[in-house]
C-alpha cells in the first residue's frame, strides 16, 4: 500500500469513527415507559427517545429487557444515523465502570 492510499485509508476511518459517535449519546435514564425512553445528558439537559423494534438493550453487557432500566443508571444510546430520535442500542452501567461496543 503506498503512502497516499494507506493516508486515506487512515482519513476515511477517522471519518468512520466520528460518524459512528455522532449518533452515540451518554447520560443516565430518567424514566423508561412504554416503548419511551427519556434520558438527561451530562449537561442535564433531557432528551426522549422512542426505541426501534429490534433495539438491542443491555445492563452491564449482559441482555435485559427496557424494562429493567432504572432511573439514575448511566446509559449510552446510540440512535439511527438519520433519525436521533429513534434507539438501536441502549447499553446501561450498574455494576460496570466502561462502556463495550453495542453490537
Amino acid at each position: 500500500m503506498s503512502t497516499h492510499e494507506k493516508s486515506t485509508a487512515t482519513k476515511a476511518a477517522v471519518g468512520a469513527s466520528k460518524d459512528a459517535a455522532s449518533n452515540m449519546f451518554e447520560g443516565k435514564v430518567v424514566s423508561m415507559t412504554g416503548g419511551k425512553l427519556v434520558m438527561s445528558n451530562k449537561e442535564g439537559k433531557e432528551h426522549t427517545h422512542t426505541l426501534s423494534k429490534d433495539a438491542k438493550v443491555t445492563c452491564d453487557e449482559a441482555s435485559c429487557k427496557p424494562d429493567d432500566l432504572k432511573a439514575g443508571s448511566k446509559i449510552r444510546v446510540t440512535t439511527k444515523s438519520d433519525d436521533k430520535s429513534v434507539v438501536t442500542c441502549v447499553e446501561s452501567l450498574n455494576k460496570n465502570t466502561s462502556f463495550k461496543k453495542c453490537g
